[in-house]
């Protein structure tokens, strides 16, 4: 039997599982390259924002370049859910009206981190960050008009080019109304980039 005087081994602190691990790390990361900028932060910022060691920020991301591809692929992937969410509502098509609105509305709410993703010209360090963003968006529109030709909601066309070439329309719409503007002129940039995807999906009148 233990002496009353035998102190007792302090609790373990919980481990924590590599995914959350990597919920923190973005989340620092992305925090950090706002306040900071990207250049200015550097790996060893993030690890202690995050409470990791900076190896474990290291075996997760492999560099502050990898972090920031992360940081842009989960901007892009929340970009592309907001866009589409009214599809999922009503189960069909979303306007494009709609679409439109949802991303003008998501790339002014995030306004300092849009900023740094969408930045033109891109500086070396940040074009796979851009080419992750792009590719979750494009990947989303190409699934979405594949749907909705099949559905006869838009005219016969190759579901990856058209996605690639609206996405590159749209993009430019809101690099000028947010990064080179003041969003001043957001509902003309809407009206006609929804115009221009009307025009471009509209299904063939026969």
């Amino acid at each position: 039997m233990p002496s009353p005087m035998t102190r007792r081994a302090p609790p373990r602190p919980r481990r924590r599982e590599p995914a959350e691990k990597q919920v923190r790390i973005l989340a620092a990361a992305q925090r950090l390259f706002v306040e900071r900028g990207f250049v200015a932060t550097t790996t060893a910022d993030i690890a202690r924002a995050a409470e990791v060691s900076e190896g474990i920020v290291f075996h997760h991301f492999g560099s502050k370049e990898g972090l920031l591809v992360a940081v842009a692929a989960e901007y892009g992937r929340g970009l592309a859910e907001a866009m589409f969410a009214r599809e999922d509502e009503a189960h069909g098509a979303a306007e494009p009206d709609a679409m439109l609105r949802a991303a003008f509305a998501y790339v002014r709410e995030r306004g300092p981190l849009s900023q740094l993703l969408m930045l033109v010209p891109a500086p070396a360090d940040r074009s796979s960050a851009r080419h992750a963003t792009r590719e979750q968006i494009v990947d989303a529109l190409a699934a979405a008009f594949e749907r909705w030709q099949q559905q006869g909601l838009v005219r016969p066309l190759d579901a990856r080019i058209v996605a690639e070439l609206l996405h590159a329309l749209v993009e430019r719409a809101l690099v000028e109304c947010f990064v080179r503007g003041d969003g001043s002129r957001e509902e003309a940039y809407l009206r006609e980039a929804s115009r221009c995807i009307r025009g471009a999906t509209r299904p063939e009148i026969h």
